[in-house]
C-alpha cells in the first residue's frame, strides 16, 4: 500500500472507531456564540414581525421573527434607558444592582454580570454602541461605547488607548451604520477557535428620533391614524396621571423632536407653536458636514411649510388637529430610526450566514424596554402602562430554538443574563446564585409555558417624581392585571387587562374587584419580599433608595 493509501485507510479506520454518539455529543456540548443585539425605546407595536405589529415594513425583523422566536409577553423591570440595561446585566432587579435611575450614580462593575462569566468560561467579548450606565464597561475584551445618550449624526466613542486611559473619536456616518461597522470588524478580526459573545447596542430610535440621511422621506404616514386613546383626558384613574409631562400635544419640542426649521417659521406664530419650557434646539445639526446639513434642512423645510400654512389656513388652529400633526411628525421620525436598524440586523445575519456560524450562534434581539406611540397621549415609558412595560425580545437559535413561534410565557428582561450563561453553558450554581431571574432556555426551547413557572413580574420606577414628571411606583404585572401603587402620590391603579386593555378604567374601589384587589396586593407584597425590596421609610414618602456598600 502507498503511503497516502495508508495514511487515508489510518484515518477512515480512526473515524469508525468513534462512536456516532459520541460525535454527536461533543457538536451538542460545543459552546454558541451570542450574538446580543439591543435598541433603546423600541416599542414592541412596531417590532415588525407580524402582519400587524408595525405600520411600516421592516423585512429583515420579519425574516428574524419567521426564522426565530418572538416573545410577545417580555416585561421591563425599571422602565428608564440605564436601569433596563443594568437589569439585563446583571439578571437583577434595580435595587440589588444598585443603578435605580439615570445620574444617581456609576453602574458598580464590580458586581457580578453574564460578560464575566462568560469571560471565565472562555469566551471572547466584545461590545459596540450604547452602553449608558456612566462607568467604563466591565467584563468586555474590547468596547467602544458612546459618551452618554451617543449622537446619530457623525458619532464620538469612548475607548481606551494601550496604556488603559480612556479617549474619545469621531466617526463619520450614522450611529446605527458605524455601530455595525465595528462589530463586524470586530467579528472578522477575532479568534476564530473561540466562542464569541458580540452586544451591539444601537441609539436608535431613541429621541429625538433623527433618520438616516438616505432614509428621510421613506415613512408615509398619510394613511396612518393615532391610536383609539391619544386624546386621553385621564378620567377615571389616579390624579397623578394628569400631572404627566410627556403628551405628543403639550411637551414635544417643536425644534428638535418634530424638527420644524426656526428660522423658516414667522415671528408672530413662534410663540403659538412652542410648548412653555420644551423649545431647545437640536444639537445634531452642529455634527453635520455642510452636505449633510443642506440634505437635512431641505427635507425638513417641507414639514416646516406644512406646519406654517396649516396655521395660516386654520387647519391647525384645532389643538386636536396640532396634536395629530404632531404625531404624524412623530411617526415619521420614529419609524424611520426603524429603518436603519432593519438594516443593521439584515447585514448582522448575512455576516454569520457567510461565515457559516449562522447554525451556532444564539441570536438575542431586544429594545430596553417599551414606548408610546401616542397611546394615552404620550411619548417616552416611564410608568407602568402595559406599552412602556412590555419590551420587544426575539430568540434565534437554529436547531435549538424552533422557528416561526409566537412565545405567549411571561417573562422578564432580568432572565436575559441567566438565559445567556445557561446558553454558554457557565451555568455554576455559583453564577446562577446571583440572579434573580431565570433561564428562558426551557421554554424557549419548547415554545410552552413551563410547569411552576411566575404567575407575575415585579416593576419598579424610582424617580420621584423624574423627567416627565412621573412618579415614583411599583406594581405587578399578572397574567390578567396590572396592579401598582403611587409613592409619589399614594395612590393605587388597577387594571383588568382582559376587560380594558387600553387601561382606562381604575378598578381599584370597584367593588367587584374587592376580592382582587386583596388577592393582588396579597401577591405584590409576597414578591416584594421575594425580590428583597426594602422596606418602606418610616411615615413614608415612598419606597427608600437602596444604601450599597459594594460588597458584592
Amino acid at each position: 500500500m502507498r503511503p497516502l493509501e495508508t495514511i487515508i485507510a489510518g484515518t477512515l479506520a480512526l473515524l469508525a472507531a468513534v462512536p456516532l454518539s459520541a460525535q454527536t455529543k461533543a457538536e451538542e456540548n460545543k459552546k454558541p456564540n451570542i450574538l446580543f443585539i439591543i435598541t433603546d425605546d423600541h416599542a414592541y407595536q412596531t417590532l415588525g414581525t407580524g402582519n400587524n405589529d408595525s405600520p411600516v415594513a421592516l423585512p429583515n425583523f420579519n425574516k428574524l421573527g419567521r426564522q426565530g422566536m418572538v416573545f410577545d409577553r417580555s416585561y421591563c423591570a425599571n422602565s428608564l434607558c440605564g436601569p433596563s440595561r443594568a437589569c439585563i446585566l446583571t439578571g437583577r432587579h434595580s435595587h440589588m444592582n444598585g443603578f435605580v435611575f439615570n445620574g444617581q450614580r456609576p453602574l458598580d462593575g464590580s458586581q457580578p454580570t453574564y460578560p464575566k462569566m462568560l469571560q471565565k468560561a472562555g469566551y471572547q467579548t466584545g461590545l459596540f454602541g450604547k452602553w449608558h450606565l456612566e462607568s467604563d464597561p466591565t467584563g468586555f475584551d474590547t468596547w467602544e461605547i458612546f459618551p452618554g445618550q451617543g449622537s446619530y449624526y457623525n458619532p464620538d466613542f469612548i475607548s481606551l488607548k494601550p496604556d488603559g486611559k480612556r479617549q474619545t473619536k469621531r466617526f463619520p456616518g450614522y450611529a446605527t451604520d458605524v455601530v455595525t461597522d465595528k462589530s463586524i470588524q470586530w467579528l472578522e478580526n477575532r479568534d476564530k477557535n473561540k466562542p464569541f459573545l458580540l452586544v451591539v447596542g444601537h441609539k436608535a430610535p431613541h429621541r429625538a428620533w433623527c433618520p438616516a440621511l438616505r432614509h428621510l422621506g421613506k415613512v408615509d404616514t398619510s394613511s396612518m391614524t393615532p391610536p383609539a386613546n391619544f386624546h386621553d383626558d385621564y378620567a377615571n384613574r389616579p390624579e397623578f396621571l394628569k400631572k404627566n409631562q410627556q403628551t405628543v400635544a403639550n411637551h414635544m419640542a417643536i425644534y428638535s423632536d418634530l424638527k420644524v426649521l426656526k428660522d423658516q417659521v414667522p415671528e408672530e406664530m413662534r410663540k403659538s407653536i412652542v410648548s412653555p419650557g420644551y423649545g431647545w434646539d437640536l444639537g445634531e445639526l452642529n455634527r453635520m458636514t455642510p452636505e449633510e446639513k443642506k440634505t437635512w434642512t431641505d427635507y425638513y423645510a417641507k414639514r416646516t411649510k406644512s406646519l406654517v400654512d396649516g396655521m395660516k389656513s386654520g387647519k391647525l388652529k384645532d389643538p386636536k388637529a396640532f396634536a395629530e400633526w404632531k404625531w404624524h411628525a412623530y411617526m415619521e421620525d420614529y419609524l424611520g430610526c426603524l429603518l436603519s436598524v432593519d438594516d443593521s440586523i439584515g447585514r448582522l445575519m448575512e455576516y454569520l450566514d457567510k461565515e457559516g456560524i449562522a447554525k451556532d450562534t444564539l441570536v438575542i434581539y431586544c429594545g430596553d424596554q417599551g414606548f408610546y406611540m401616542g397611546e394615552h397621549g404620550m411619548y417616552d415609558k416611564r410608568w407602568i402602562f402595559e406599552e412602556s412595560l412590555r419590551m420587544p425580545l426575539i430568540m434565534r437559535w437554529p436547531g435549538k430554538i424552533p422557528a416561526g413561534i409566537r412565545n405567549n410565557t411571561m417573562v422578564q428582561n432580568i432572565d436575559y443574563a441567566p438565559t445567556i450563561v445557561s446558553a454558554a453553558g457557565a451555568d455554576t450554581p455559583e453564577n446562577m446564585n446571583t440572579f434573580q431571574g431565570v433561564s428562558l432556555l426551557p421554554t424557549a426551547f419548547t415554545g410552552k409555558t413551563p410547569d411552576n413557572w411566575r404567575d407575575a413580574i415585579y416593576y419598579c420606577f424610582y424617580e420621584n417624581p423624574g423627567e416627565h414628571n412621573a412618579p415614583r411606583h411599583d406594581g405587578i404585572r399578572t397574567d390578567r392585571y396590572t396592579l401598582s401603587y403611587i409613592w409619589t402620590s399614594g395612590e393605587w391603579m388597577l387594571f383588568d387587562m382582559k376587560k380594558d386593555p387600553m387601561q382606562m378604567k381604575n378598578v381599584i374601589d370597584d367593588p367587584a374587584y374587592k376580592t382582587t384587589v386583596e388577592q393582588l396586593k396579597k401577591r405584590y407584597h409576597e414578591l416584594r419580599k421575594t425580590y428583597k425590596v426594602p422596606e418602606n421609610s418610616p411615615g413614608g414618602k415612598g419606597t427608600p433608595i437602596p444604601k450599597f456598600d459594594a460588597s458584592w
